[in-house]
């Protein structure tokens, strides 16, 4: 995570979990607006969609949708080397990063049974504040639950 909204996100859930928060590179978007000058909301917005259009296009600036998918692979999988099987960790990062791990991880169909055209639609897919829960197990992911906002009912 690093912008300051994931962080403080995180802080939030470190306070109610009693737990630590650990900042990592790895789990930056793949860009931001404002990270090319100059760039306009309505130029960035056509590079994102370029971006997500064709996979290995790299932007002038950030990564590729599958260079940040691959890159959150690697986070996934190191801490899955780190902590003990049916551990729970809890990572705070933005939707778009979600999407590029999961299309880049995931057979089509298979994404498709969470949401029709899933492929099509991703970036609509990852609202604000979701929980997506992964398990890791023998080297495969598996998807137990996509985007869910449950958690949030209450407070709405």
């Amino acid at each position: 995570m690093t912008s300051c909204a994931t962080i403080e996100t995180a802080g939030y859930i470190a306070l109610e979990t009693k737990s630590t928060i650990q900042v990592d590179s790895r789990l930056r978007e793949r860009a931001n607006w404002g990270d090319l000058p100059g760039q306009t909301f309505d130029e960035f917005v056509a590079m994102w969609e370029r971006c997500t259009s064709e996979p290995e296009y790299i932007p002038p600036v950030g990564d590729s949708a599958k260079q940040a998918g691959e890159r959150l692979s690697s986070f996934l999988t190191e801490l899955a080397q780190k902590h003990p099987f049916q551990s729970h960790i809890v990572m705070v990062t933005h939707g778009g990063l979600i999407t590029d791990f999961l299309v880049n991880t995931f057979p089509g169909d298979q994404l498709d049974l969470w949401h029709p055209n899933f492929i099509a639609v991703q970036s609509q897919l990852i609202p604000e504040c979701s929980i997506t829960t992964l398990i890791y197990e023998n080297g495969q992911y598996q998807i137990a639950d996509l985007a869910s906002v449950e958690h949030l009912e209450s407070i709405l």
